[in-house]
C-alpha cells in the first residue's frame, strides 16, 4: 500500500509503536524498594533519574537495562521535595533520553512509558490537559512548571 493511501490510524499506531521503541532504549527498571520495582530514565550513560519515593533503601540497588542486564547502582543524589532521585551505575552503558525539540502543548497526544518489570515496556496513551507553574508539591518542593496528562500511571510507572 502506498504512503498516500495508508490508513491514517494505522500510520498513527505505527508511529506510536516506534516512539515507544525509541524511548524504550532510555527507560530502565529500578529495583530499590520492598515491593514492585519501578521505572527510571537514562539521564547520562551512567546516571538514572527516577522518583525519590521508589528508592526506599540506600543499599543493594539494581537497575535493569533494556536488554535485561542487571547493574548495581548507588544513590548519587535525592530531592525529596520534588520527588526525584539520581542513581549512578557501575558502568556507563545507557542510552540517554533525548530532550524534546519543542515545548509540549495542551492538546498534544502523549505516551506515558514505564518498564516496571522484566516483561518489557508498557505504555499509556493520553493527552496533555494542562500546564502551569510554579506550584508546591505535596512534599514541599517548588516545581517551576508542570504538565498534567490524562494517561493512566500503571503500577511501576513511577520514575518513567
Amino acid at each position: 500500500m502506498s504512503t498516500q493511501t495508508q490508513n491514517p490510524f494505522v500510520a498513527l499506531s505505527d508511529a506510536m509503536a516506534g516512539a515507544v521503541a525509541h524511548a524504550g532504549a532510555a527507560t530502565v527498571t529500578v529495583d530499590a524498594r520492598r515491593r514492585l520495582p519501578a521505572s527510571g530514565i537514562a539521564y547520562t550513560r551512567d546516571l538514572v533519574l527516577t522518583a525519590d519515593h521508589v528508592v526506599e533503601r540506600d543499599e543493594d540497588l539494581t537497575v535493569y537495562v533494556p536488554d535485561g542486564t542487571a547493574l548495581a547502582a548507588r544513590v548519587a543524589g535525592r530531592d525529596a521535595g520534588r520527588d526525584l532521585a539520581l542513581l549512578r551505575l557501575e558502568a556507563g552503558v545507557l542510552t540517554p533520553a533525548e530532550i524534546a525539540p519543542e515545548p509540549a502543548r495542551i492538546g498534544q497526544l502523549v505516551l506515558a512509558l514505564g518498564r516496571p518489570s522484566g516483561e518489557g515496556m508498557q505504555a499509556s496513551l493520553g493527552v496533555i490537559s494542562a500546564s502551569g507553574g510554579p506550584v508546591r508539591t505535596g512534599r514541599g518542593g517548588l516545581l517551576e512548571s508542570y504538565l498534567r496528562t490524562d494517561t493512566i500511571p500503571y503500577p511501576g510507572f513511577s520514575g518513567g
